[in-house]
């Protein structure tokens, strides 16, 4: 539990700029995965960007910096007092994802870029079950995230097996388009609209993202806590 001790000035400005840094890779990613889709005919080309999207998770989880699909795994053990670091967290990495999108607006894939964000998330926004879609998505997308975050904490060993199982459920969710709550911001900045319904789209891909991001973990507690205590008495010579 030492991760939500109390924090120190000095260790909020680490969070949130572990935080910042971490939208900026997302964002990059985010990059890569929609020129990769514009350059590539058919599936090859969300199958390649998927995996160039995942390599913003293989550096977060790497140097350890906060993401806020990350963090919901640790809900059931962070403490309402600690609740606040969600917000915190995603308020940081939509910064750093508002920083790449800026970047990446003088780069030279800016225009493919900016045509391709903008037209996936206007055909999001205007399909008929648009909210379904946004809270269903972004649940799939959640339960992939945190499978990545905890693959590498379970993997037998550490290195290829660690990394693979990481960066599998990123190419997955990438591929099938699922709604990541920070990833979105890339889209969004490109739309220019914050209309009611960009908002309550925004909002319900993050519900999404929690409620999916928090199985795994509610499940892994519910069977540790209920796993039979080994026997420690001494045994007896009868």
């Amino acid at each position: 539990m030492k991760d939500f001790e109390r924090m120190t000035r000095k260790d909020l400005i680490v969070f949130c700029l572990m935080g910042v840094f971490a939208g900026v890779v997302i964002g990059i990613g985010g990059g890569a995965f929609l020129y990769a889709i514009a350059s590539i005919e058919s599936g090859w080309g969300r199958l390649v960007g998927g995996f160039l999207f995942a390599l913003g998770m293989y550096v977060i989880i790497s140097f350890h910096m906060r993401l806020f699909t990350g963090m919901i795994g640790e809900i059931p053990v962070m403490g309402v007092k600690n609740m606040w670091r969600l917000p915190v967290c995603l308020l940081c990495n939509t910064l750093g994802v508002f920083f790449s999108a800026f970047l990446l607006e003088y780069s030279p894939i800016s225009e493919i870029v900016e045509l391709r964000a903008a037209g996936l998330i206007e055909s999001k926004l205007s399909a008929e079950n648009w909210g379904w879609n946004a809270l269903c998505s972004g649940t799939l997308c959640g339960i992939l995230i945190n499978i990545s975050v905890w693959s590498a904490k379970q993997a037998p060993k550490r290195g290829l097996s660690a990394s693979f199982g990481v960066i599998l459920p990123i190419i997955v969710f990438a591929f099938c388009g699922f709604d990541h709550s920070v990833a979105n911001m890339l889209y969004f900045y490109y739309l220019g609209e914050f209309s009611w319904r960009v908002i309550g789209y925004a909002l319900l891909a993050v519900l999404g993202n929690v409620i999916g991001g928090v199985m795994l973990p509610f499940i892994v507690f519910f069977r540790d806590y209920h796993r039979p205590k080994p026997d420690l008495q001494p045994p007896t010579n009868e």
